[in-house]
């Protein structure tokens, strides 16, 4: 069982200027994610791939800039989020898990070192 098994977000920020995601949650943290890593990040089978199979992100040098630009953060169950990227893509279920796994800011990143 993972540390945050029991922790979900609260509220999310979309800051458009540094193109930064961050989730606040109910343990107070709040959680900082580049939209960039995020993409990069998306768990569907699609850009993951599945059954032994890469996805396209394993033959991508780079993502464009809709690619990597979240215009909306949608709920899926009591479990996770799904971002919606501006080239439509929104098939990527990421779990709280995953995201406070993910966590960017200086605090998490200290701890994973």
């Amino acid at each position: 069982m993972s540390q945050y098994s029991n922790v979900s977000p609260t509220s999310f920020f979309l800051d458009e200027e540094n193109r930064v995601l961050y989730l606040s949650w109910t343990d107070e943290h709040e959680s900082k994610h580049d939209w960039e890593r995020l993409r990069w990040a998306c768990p569907c089978a699609w850009c993951a791939g599945e059954g032994g199979v890469p996805g396209v992100l394993a033959s991508k040098k780079s993502l464009s800039r809709e690619e990597t630009t979240l215009i909306n953060i949608e709920p899926v169950g009591r479990y996770g989020l799904t971002p919606v990227w501006e080239d439509g893509h929104k098939t990527g279920i990421y779990t709280y898990e995953k995201l406070r796994a993910m966590c960017d800011c200086d605090e998490c990143r200290k701890k994973r070192s």
